[in-house]
């Protein structure tokens, strides 16, 4: 009764949704709704309490989206709930983070905007989400590079704009945590229905097993595929449907013997089929074999051979019939089952491991916050303040950088490689560049040999991401404590292939780990803060180009990473996904 009146509290009594992710998706947006109504009274009474008046105008239009989008998803106009409440928030933001000091951080919930973008709208509306993602990461830098006159600007306390800072970061990370938790259970509901489809497949497979059984039983002793095989003179009799099974002229089959029968069986199965014939004939037991037939156009089908002989009384084998029956779908089906099967298994294994380690992951900065959060407020230093927020920083670039790895591994699994002008210097000095800030990484030298004059056609977002994944891997992991830390970069176009070289003087890698720093999740030492999956994704990428990722390392001298792309068959790949 409870969930009753819950869900009947958001959507009209007799609204009827079909499809479980868009009923907890307009249940999610009816919940959002109300949380943004509870935020904006909140806000507007914190500030008439502090006597703060210039952003009520704010509030009083929050609070009435907040109202609005309510009725709209009870109503059904769930799609118009969602802008309106994403507008109301962006633009609430907007303001606020306008007229407020900057100390007191509104900007933070631009991120549960982004985060509620992709929550609200699901796969198909994703287009939708990007949009809107779009305009708060543009609003942030508007409001961050302008400042507009219209705005009437708020003067707070030093005080009231560090109360205003933890109290605006408390609220944006306990809406994210709320969002990415309703993300998390959807995805334990996908989690669910690929377990239910693992037992259906599993039921289907026995069922199969069953049918094959069947399928033997009303075989035996049918006019069907019939051959009759003289065992005194070795003469071998074919029935005319058999021969037109195998796809040959009766005619071409008149003077048959077992020798020549067997040479119509595959190579592979001729062994297989002589041991079930002679343990029938000697040891009288069961003639049952599936293998493989050449027919007359030179391809080969799957056929089910049985038989019975019959004996002299010396034992010796008189006469032997046997009916050939046609497999080859069943056995397309068995190999099916079995090859979706191996997938099955290992999209759970990697399934597991990713759910495991990506909850890990996103809880772990978040907790490592909220922790900095209880310690600040228990301190009244501004220099402690600013170190914990330097420390906080680090812990959202942590997990930032987790997120954009997922988005990463996500799109190179959907999106099709793209064709265009790649010019590799340019994407090399972009990917260094993306890296100017981690630590230490202006004590490393970087050189480029043979870099400056490629150009082909080729996906230039796919290779940019092998190349920064590779690249941070050589500065994080450096020894700058030696004379010369440094990375170089080389490349050289063979026409049909395209070998880039990252080699460093680091740390290297231990010899045993070598075959598993391109598994998902792998981190080769402990010191490492990243995700796990720069590499995997790395080397995930080099497999939709058709490339490959070697790498050669000694432990305390170095690394190198060679990366081959075959740049005909990265055309030949764009070519058939365009088409396709």
């Amino acid at each position: 009764m409870k969930s009753l009146r819950f869900r009947n509290f958001f959507i009209k009594k007799n609204e009827y949704i079909e499809s479980w992710p868009l009923y907890k998706r307009v249940i999610l947006t009816g919940q959002i709704s109300v949380i943004c109504l509870v935020v904006g009274f909140f806000y507007m009474a914190f500030d008439l309490l502090n006597d703060t008046f210039s952003a009520l105008f704010i509030y009083y239009g929050f609070i009435g989206f907040s109202i609005l989008t309510f009725f709209l998803n009870r109503e059904g106009y769930y799609v118009v709930a969602k802008l309106c409440i994403l507008l109301a928030a962006n633009f609430a933001i907007f303001c606020t983070y306008e007229i407020e000091p900057p100390g007191t951080a509104s900007f933070v919930f631009f991120i549960p905007c982004v985060i509620g973008a992709f929550t609200l709208f699901g796969y198909d509306e994703r287009l939708v989400s990007y949009l809107f993602s779009a305009l708060s990461i543009s609003l942030f830098f508007i409001s961050s590079s302008f400042d507009f006159d219209f705005l009437v600007k708020s003067e707070f306390p030093l005080s009231q704009v560090n109360l205003n800072f933890v109290i605006n970061f408390t609220v944006s990370c306990i809406t994210a945590i709320f969002m990415i938790s309703f993300l998390l259970r959807i995805n334990a509901k996908s989690e669910e229905t690929l377990m239910k489809s693992e037992r259906e497949l599993r039921a289907s497979s026995e069922e199969l097993i069953i049918s094959k059984r069947r399928f033997e039983l009303a075989l035996q002793g049918s006019g069907a595929g019939i051959w009759d095989w003289d065992a005194v003179n070795d003469k071998l009799y074919i029935s005319s449907f058999l021969a037109n099974l195998l796809g040959y002229p009766k005619d071409q089959l008149h003077d048959l013997n077992s020798e020549k029968f067997l040479e119509v069986i595959h190579p592979e199965d001729r062994g297989r089929f002589s041991e079930r014939m002679e343990d029938h004939l000697k040891n009288k037991l069961p003639f049952k074999v599936e293998c493989r037939f050449r027919k007359g156009d030179g391809t080969y089908l799957w056929v089910l051979d049985t038989g019975q002989a019959q004996w002299t009384d010396q034992g010796r084998p008189l006469r032997m019939v046997g009916s050939i029956m046609d497999i080859t779908e069943r056995k397309q089906a068995e190999k099916k089952v079995y090859e979706q099967n191996l997938m099955l298994e290992k999209t759970n294994a990697e399934l597991d491991r990713f759910v495991y380690s990506t909850s890990h992951d996103l809880r772990a900065p978040l907790s490592s916050v909220l922790g900095l959060i209880n310690i600040a407020q228990l301190s009244d230093s501004r220099e402690e303040h600013f170190k914990f927020l330097e420390m906080m920083k680090e812990r959202i670039n942590t997990l930032n950088g987790f997120i954009a790895d997922i988005i990463d591994y996500s799109r190179n699994s959907r999106l099709n490689v793209v064709k265009e002008e790649v010019v590799l210097i340019d994407i090399i000095k972009e990917a260094v560049q993306n890296l100017q800030y981690f630590e230490n990484s202006q004590l490393i030298s970087i050189t480029y040999e043979g870099v400056e004059d490629i150009s082909f056609q080729g996906d230039r977002s796919r290779l940019k991401i092998i190349l920064n994944n590779i690249i941070a891997n050589a500065i994080k992991y450096h020894n700058i404590d030696q004379p010369d830390p440094h990375v170089e970069i080389s490349a050289e176009n063979r026409g049909h292939e395209l070998e880039i070289i990252v080699k460093d003087n680091g740390e290297g890698i231990e010899p045993e780990l070598l075959d598993r720093i391109f598994e998902m999740f792998f981190r080769a030492t402990e010191k490492s803060e990243g995700s796990g999956l720069g590499l995997y994704i790395a080397k995930e990428m080099a497999d939709k180009l058709e490339g490959k990722i070697k790498v050669n390392s000694v432990k305390g001298q170095g690394t190198t990473f060679i990366i081959k792309l075959p740049l005909a068959q990265i055309a030949d790949t764009i070519e058939k996904e365009t088409i396709a």
